[in-house]
């Protein structure tokens, strides 16, 4: 096979390039018109939706991906009703995908930066979500163990450690180092624990 001379290409790219490409900016209305009445726009995206299914249904989409699909279509309306063990896995695994695209974008050409910083962002918006929620949960489940130490707790099974030492705490005299771990673990302002959590 012979090889196709990349100069003379190189060079038409250099020299007509700019002036295709004003010439779309400048008539993209016009363009986009002519390529809808020819059916080009419906037929791209016909073939678009029908790959995205066909990779679907044979299980080529990339599994980081199908997670992220998961995520806001399912476990981020869920996060309600889960446990601080399951809050727990999901910061875990996102925050392994963020290494993982973090690695690719190390690895990879420069030209894929932008996309992998997109990625980075969605995933860490979702793992704000998560932190904020497993936050605002674990301030909930402390405040009702501070107000009657023989509740008993669905959410924190698996991390009674968190649970002994709060209750440690509570019973000594040190209310500071109290509040402090309530802050420490539930990220909150000190002044707005005093509040909550005040000494009978």
């Amino acid at each position: 096979m012979s090889r196709i001379p990349m100069g003379p290409i190189k060079e038409g790219v250099k020299k007509y390039g700019p002036k295709a490409w004003g010439f779309l900016k400048d008539n993209r209305k016009e363009i986009t018109a002519a390529l809808d009445f020819l059916g080009v726009v419906d037929s791209v995206k016909k073939h678009r939706e029908k790959k995205e299914e066909s990779n679907k249904t044979e299980g080529k989409e990339h599994y980081r991906k199908g997670r992220y699909n998961r995520y806001n279509a399912k476990l981020l309306y869920e996060l309600d009703s889960q446990n601080r063990n399951e809050l727990f896995q999901y910061m875990l695994e996102i925050e392994q995908f963020i290494l993982q695209i973090k690695n690719e974008k190390k690895e990879g050409s420069s030209l894929k930066k932008p996309i992998h910083e997109k990625r980075i962002k969605n995933w860490n918006d979702i793992l704000i979500q998560i932190k904020d929620k497993m936050s605002t949960k674990d301030y909930l489940e402390f405040f009702k163990f501070y107000n009657n130490s023989d509740y008993q707790s669905e959410y924190f099974k698996g991390f009674e450690g968190l649970v002994e030492r709060l209750k440690k705490l509570n019973n000594s005299d040190k209310y500071d180092d109290l509040l402090k771990y309530i802050s420490e673990i539930t990220r909150r302002d000190i002044d707005q624990i005093k509040k909550d959590f005040t000494r009978k």
